[in-house]
């Protein structure tokens, strides 16, 4: 079992990490230009944010029902469609609100209480842990697209075609 401290700097860290691959990079660049798949960076960008939003609510609802979860599958259709639902939205309304749920969630490792922080219960994929490696695992999410990310930049630092 990880600490919440482990857990609070590997979400600092790794969030730092991602946002960072987003610099020097022209709002065009992040729009239009397929990065993983179909994915632009601002979908990567928007499909982190729905991870991070559902996060969120199974953190506070650790332990509990979550009747927003029954007959869902998180798998690529899910994904697919949480980048969808947010594919209308202004790329900085994508960041802010990638932003604005990290935030959230690493309030809510501040604020949760040190027993429910060893409590074990189910991530959305299926495996069991308790609720500090599951914001430790979350925390990794953000390195899962940085070297997408990175690789991405680099091009266009070099010349995007």
């Amino acid at each position: 079992m990880r600490t919440r401290d482990e857990a609070w700097t590997a979400l600092d860290r790794n969030f730092k990490l991602f946002m960072d691959c987003l610099g020097q990079l022209t709002e065009e660049e992040l729009t239009s230009a397929q990065v993983v798949g179909k994915w632009t960076v601002k979908d990567v960008v928007a499909h982190v944010w729905s991870w991070v939003d559902e996060a969120v609510k199974v953190a506070k609802a650790w332990q509990a029902r979550r009747p927003w979860q029954e007959g869902v599958t998180y798998g690529d259709a899910w994904n697919e469609q949480q980048v969808i639902d947010r594919s209308g939205l202004a790329l900085i309304s994508v960041v802010d609100g990638l932003t604005g749920s990290h935030r959230r969630l690493v309030r809510m490792l501040d604020l949760v209480e040190d027993e429910r922080l060893a409590a074990i219960d189910k991530a959305p994929w299926g495996a069991e842990m308790p609720l500090v490696d599951f914001f430790y695992q979350m925390a990794g999410h953000y390195l899962d697209h940085v070297d997408d990310l990175k690789a991405y930049q680099k091009h266009c630092l070099e010349g995007c075609d």
